[in-house]
């Protein structure tokens, strides 16, 4: 038993001194809390991060919401893609941002989407429509109350006068993601999403999109969050903000934003 103990320590050991031989320098990781509607961009561009720069970029999903406040709670985390400027502005009040290193990324649109085998959904001809299109069925959306696609939703269903024909069939998920799922798996009949979710899902397609005068832009603000900004951090940093990451959100949708001057 001696002997087996003290061949399995040489084999820890030995890997062990591999791990840390010199030649071998560890990646650095990077890691950012995204909103679950950049899911699969930021998936793609943590591939080209490490391409460019050896870079490991370890990606959280969730609502902007809850990755807020997982920052403001001491989540070590680097940087932060939010899928609206109110989350993001809630990290600046608190002085968790990185002086002057924010900016607005990208942008999306918001639309009506329903499952493509759903006969009954097609029927929809215009928003107007919406309740009667709806009948007996729920309509799903993010969270009003914390989840942006949720917020936008509502926004523009008030603009539209539909909120008060429709709230009580609206269910609501803890990010876009989680709504996309519920109707994906039967519940409901439409679900409020954004565009580029639709390109991603391919059991479901777009019913109908909403004015863009409708309800606020939708922006997705960066930021590098303070006490975390290393130059690994700040590359990645300007990598996103580059053509090259713009290539690929545009490939999943999102329109990539002037860069401000």
């Amino acid at each position: 038993m001696g002997s087996r103990i003290r061949r399995y320590y040489c084999v820890a050991t030995l890997a062990l001194g591999l791990a840390m031989a010199p030649g071998q320098p560890r990646a650095q990781t990077i890691d950012i809390l995204a909103a679950a509607s950049t899911t699969e961009a930021v998936t793609a561009l943590a591939t080209a991060v490490q391409k460019a720069h050896g870079i490991d970029l370890r990606a959280t999903f969730a609502a902007s919401s809850t990755l807020a406040k997982q920052i403001a709670a001491g989540a070590p985390v680097h940087l932060f893609l939010s899928a609206n400027p109110e989350w993001m502005q809630y990290l600046q009040d608190r002085d968790l941002l990185a002086d002057k290193d924010r900016l607005n990324l990208l942008g999306n649109r918001l639309v009506l989407l329903r499952r493509a085998d759903d006969g009954e959904a097609v029927k929809l001809t215009a928003l107007a429509d919406l309740k009667a299109a709806l009948g007996e069925e729920r309509l799903i959306m993010g969270d009003p109350e914390h989840v942006p696609a949720g917020r936008y939703g509502r926004q523009a269903l008030r603009k539209l006068g539909l909120w008060p024909a429709v709230r009580s069939q609206a269910v609501f998920g803890a990010s876009v993601r989680d709504a996309l799922a519920l109707l994906a798996r039967g519940q409901g009949r439409y679900a409020i999403a954004y565009a580029t979710d639709a390109q991603v899902h391919g059991g479901l397609a777009r019913a109908a999109a909403f004015p863009s005068d409708s309800h606020d832009a939708i922006v997705y603000p960066l930021a590098l969050i303070r006490g975390r900004d290393s130059a690994p951090a700040r590359a990645v940093f300007r990598f996103l903000r580059g053509q090259a990451a713009g290539k690929i959100f545009e490939q999943y949708g999102f329109t990539f934003l002037p860069r401000p001057r």
